[in-house]
């Protein structure tokens, strides 16, 4: 071989390029994506056990209750300028309520049907060696990804605050429950987000052709995290919808 021609590790008196086996490439990736797992399923675990600790306490009742003003009736500014003019009534004890259980289930249904549709999409990938289907598919499940985001954030806008004036300070504040919902609402809008920007990565990967027929093992690591989310989606939402009343 020519000075021209050879590799930049022959021309440097190294030893010739090598390549991993694609296989010995996959085993390395699908352990880092059982260790991320595991990781994750130990801070979703944390939110939950946060969810049920503060509920169990019920510290000063205020699990689902303060002693204040319904927020969403003014803004901050307005109770504010009351409480510094004395024009404050006597504050009552709020309670907000739940969030929708209805649009939780909304959203854990979005994420198990996108999970299906990336898992079948990946076994009609390896039996057909169909591409372009793939590629359609793993649009398809990022559109319902990014649907199970607009009702996430949704959610998010919907927990009330409860304006609250004790020892001269003056907070918008949530209850205990609604504290530990926007940490689980949002962690889900975050895995969401990621599974939407995977759903993505698959199409334009396989569109290029890094994914096909031959070379499917990426598509599986990105199920089987998509299919662990949707698990945890149903675990989190089956919590937080029947689990919420102190008595």
């Amino acid at each position: 071989m020519s000075l021209d021609t050879a590799p930049p590790s022959e021309m440097h008196g190294g030893t010739p390029a090598h390549h991993e086996a694609p296989e010995v490439v996959d085993a390395r990736q699908r352990l880092g994506l059982w260790l991320f797992i595991g990781a994750d399923v130990v801070t979703v675990g944390a939110l939950l056990f946060t969810y049920l600790y503060l509920r169990g306490v019920d510290t000063s009742g205020h699990w689902n209750s303060l002693l204040g003003y319904r927020g969403s009736l003014h803004s901050y500014e307005y109770w504010d300028n009351a409480a510094n003019n004395g024009t404050l009534k006597n504050p009552t004890l709020i309670y907000p309520g739940w969030l929708s259980s209805g649009m939780q289930w909304l959203v854990s249904a979005l994420t198990v049907v996108s999970a299906g549709v990336i898992w079948q999409a990946e076994k009609t990938l390896r039996a057909t060696k169909n591409a372009k289907s793939f590629s359609s598919m793993a649009i398809f499940a990022m559109i319902l990804a990014l649907v199970g985001v607009v009702v996430s954030a949704v959610l998010l806008s919907d927990i009330p605050q409860v304006f609250v004036a004790a020892n001269d300070s003056l907070t918008m504040s949530y209850t205990a429950y609604d504290s530990a919902m926007m940490a689980i609402v949002g962690s889900t809008l975050g895995h969401l987000v990621i599974l939407a920007f995977l759903g993505l990565g698959l199409a334009i990967r396989s569109v290029r052709g890094a994914i096909t027929g031959d070379r499917w093992f990426q598509a599986r690591l990105v199920r089987i995290f998509w299919v662990w989310v949707a698990v945890s989606s149903i675990v989190s939402t089956l919590i937080t919808t029947t689990i919420t009343s102190v008595h």
